[in-house]
């Protein structure tokens, strides 16, 4: 997993979500559509040992399906400054990565994580730390320039590489969509990135990405469906991602 998508699926986590073709088209005239997204945000996502396992089916460029293990485990908490420092292990039956993010001023921060391996160590900041709003508007964007920092050092030395991100997130309201999972009222975020590596014209990338979150029922604030197309070098390509079970969802 390269270190940029070890970013994509922590912010995401397991609360981003599919494909609007496949969900029935865009919104409706309803009143739900009003509401603001806090619903889709289940603050017990971030509690000490809250733990998630989910499976989800990949599909790249329209082709076969392959199926993914996605972890989400809350092992530690950190009060710093009056702040709550959270960290999240995305990996089964080890504390190898650690991913670290805050809720602060309405919003989850991400900060980067770190991931220890035989013989290396690989660590990811991020300044500012990436904003994901609690309680957006429908038709709210929010954007931000964040520069990224990814480090790996084993006996040879430290490798280091600097990508500017420059993102834009949107609320775009709600939709009842059908998945795996059943029929679920849903927020349907679209964020954009466009990434530029220090050094590197030629790796940088824009991907655009829309997203469905369960905004009731049991899996409040689960990630549903998602559908990203990232565009380098003249080619685009689109990863398709739906939740197609939940073996575990202990909140905490």
């Amino acid at each position: 997993m390269t270190n940029y998508s070890l970013t994509l699926m922590a912010i995401t986590g397991l609360l981003g979500a599919g494909l609007l073709t496949a969900c029935g088209g865009g919104g409706s005239d309803s009143p739900e559509e009003a509401k603001n997204s806090s619903d889709c945000f289940n603050a017990g996502f971030y509690r000490k040992d809250t733990q998630i396992y989910v499976s989800q089916s990949k599909s790249l460029n329209d082709g076969p399906a392959s199926t993914n293990l996605v972890y989400h485990w809350v092992t530690s908490q950190n009060e710093e400054n009056g702040i709550n420092h959270i960290y999240v292990n995305p990996t089964p039956n080890s504390g190898r990565t650690s991913l670290h993010y805050s809720i602060e001023g309405g919003a989850l921060l991400y900060h980067g994580y770190n991931a220890f391996n035989i013989g290396a160590t690989s660590r990811q900041s991020l300044a500012p730390p990436r904003q994901s709003l609690i309680a957006m508007a429908p038709g709210q964007t929010t954007s931000q320039t964040i520069v990224q920092t990814d480090s790996v050092s084993n006996a040879d030395g430290e490798t280091k590489t600097v990508t500017t991100l420059a993102e834009t997130r949107s609320y775009e309201g709600r939709e009842t969509i059908t998945t795996a999972l059943g029929t679920v009222e849903a927020c349907r975020f679209v964020s954009s990135v466009a990434a530029s590596q220090q050094g590197k014209p030629e790796a940088s990338r824009e991907t655009q990405t829309t997203t469905w979150v369960a905004a009731t029922g049991p899996y409040r604030g689960l990630r549903l469906k998602e559908s990203a197309s990232t565009r380098q070098g003249g080619k685009t390509d689109t990863l398709v991602t739906e939740t197609s079970q939940v073996s575990r969802f202990d909140i905490k």
